[in-house]
């Protein structure tokens, strides 16, 4: 999973929107923001090489569930991240089993993992949960600044 940043800043007027305090919602806006620019959402793994999945809708979906995701995994308890949004509807579990972590991949449509289990070191996994929040922090900032000193995305 990464983000690449946008090549330029959004105009002014289209960033002035009124923004949510609560974080569901901020995540939600700030990916709605991003959609509009040149910043792309990549995913691939489990036999796929490119995930078929956009910013506004699925990304938003994971940034929903990526603070708690970190966390439990930061603590060793199994994560979800659930790609809900129609036409993806994939569900990516966590694992941790020591030194290692287990993410299976489960499908709600025709298409199957294969393999619908990749192993990671526990290192490699949380890497690629915190190296999302840091992709999504430098987009915001290349996109929308003001947003993007807003917490949690300040931090990332």
């Amino acid at each position: 999973m990464s983000l690449t940043s946008p090549s330029a800043e959004l105009p002014p007027d289209l960033v002035a929107i009124e923004l949510s305090d609560d974080y569901e919602s901020l995540a939600m806006d700030a990916c709605q923001l991003l959609s509009e620019t040149d910043a792309r959402f990549i995913i691939s793994g489990f036999g796929q090489e490119e995930w078929p999945v956009n910013i506004s809708y699925d990304l938003s979906s994971v940034m929903e569930q990526l603070p708690e995701a970190i966390d439990s995994l930061r603590t060793d308890r199994p994560a979800e991240i659930d790609l809900y949004g129609q036409g993806i509807e994939r569900c990516l579990t966590f694992v941790p089993a020591g030194d290692t972590t287990e993410i299976r991949c489960t499908s709600g449509t025709a298409w199957q993992p294969d393999p619908e289990v990749e192993i990671l070191s526990r290192t490699a996994a949380l890497e690629l949960l915190t190296g999302l929040a840091g992709d999504f922090g430098a987009a915001l900032r290349r996109a929308a600044p003001e947003l993007a000193m807003r917490t949690p995305f300040a931090k990332w």
